[in-house]
């Protein structure tokens, strides 16, 4: 027979996780609610695996934690009955990234004429994983990182180990957008973004181990809301972003564009013809440029639609 649905305090913790490496993202992943079953990309969760009441390991092939096909199916083969509260993936950036660096080598030797086809096995293992995490209906941690480089005029610059594409795409599987804040010998965690609650706000580590935090961040994302109230928030067109994926992805999410890359193909062009000074003066650029498409698609039949990679 049918069972009632249990209605929760809180959403369930699809969250993702940003920082420096070394700043604690998998002690803060150790908190969360256990059993975890951990995807050891990065081979070191063993190192605070004792943080946690009960861990399992994907495999104890190390070869199986950084390829997109085998963690599909051993989560098919194992997950049933297993008792697991939260997948932890630590980190996507283990996985992600020697897909993206063989597609640029095999661009750059000229083996493809396609060069955005080439990255089709980054786009679909970032497909497969989201599908075979999520749809467990468990807790779910994604982990990448910060890295440093240079931009367009050689100047030191910081960006995600993840492309803005990628992330646009993740997105569809969150409720919590997280990184990690390090300020005066303190570290905190900032909620960047929030699809029924608060964001904004930045909670402090008091204890050096991250303990209690993930249920800190969702008293202060959620409590007092109401379900109207939280309904309100996620149609809500914000008035700033935490960054350009932020701002891609939320106008991917309105439903203005056929896939991340269009989406962040067009937010390019609205800072490159706007030419705003500062970041304050993009995002009303942008939230009119997707208001707009938005407007143009409710009078415009809609055609096939061919997913780019």
């Amino acid at each position: 027979m049918f069972k009632t649905m249990t209605v929760n305090k809180y959403p369930p913790r699809q969250w993702a996780l940003v920082g420096h490496p070394g700043s604690g993202k998998s002690t803060f992943a150790a908190q969360m609610q256990a059993p975890l079953l951990v995807v050891d990309a990065d081979h070191r969760f063993s190192e605070v695996a004792g943080l946690a009441s009960l861990v399992y390991q994907l495999s104890d092939d190390p070869a199986d934690n950084v390829n997109a096909e085998r963690i599909a199916s051993l989560l098919k083969t194992n997950m049933a009955g297993a008792g697991v509260q939260t997948v932890v993936i630590d980190s996507l950036t283990a996985i992600l990234s020697p897909l993206v660096v063989e597609a640029i080598l095999s661009n750059d030797a000229g083996a493809n004429k396609n060069r955005v086809g080439a990255f089709k096995d980054k786009a679909l293992a970032m497909r497969l994983l989201q599908d075979a995490i999520t749809g467990w209906g468990v807790h779910t941690l994604w982990i990448y990182h910060y890295r440093q480089g240079l931009d367009a005029k050689a100047q030191q610059a910081e960006a995600t180990s993840i492309s803005l594409v990628e992330l646009t795409r993740l997105r569809r599987s969150l409720n919590l957008q997280l990184s990690v804040v390090e300020r005066g010998g303190r570290r905190g965690v900032k909620v960047d973004w929030a699809r029924r609650g608060r964001a904004g706000q930045t909670l402090w580590d008091e204890t050096g181990i991250w303990r209690g935090m993930p249920e800190r961040i969702e008293a202060a994302v959620y409590d007092g809301l109401s379900l109207a109230e939280q309904d309100s928030l996620a149609r809500l067109a914000p008035a700033s972003f935490s960054g350009p994926a932020d701002a891609i992805a939320w106008g991917f999410e309105q439903g203005a564009f056929d896939d991340a890359l269009h989406a962040q193909n067009a937010y390019e062009k609205v800072k490159r013809e706007g030419a705003p000074a500062t970041a304050a003066a993009m995002w009303p650029l942008w939230v009119e440029d997707v208001r707009r498409r938005l407007a143009e698609r409710e009078t415009t039949p809609a055609g096939d639609v061919v997913e780019t990679f």
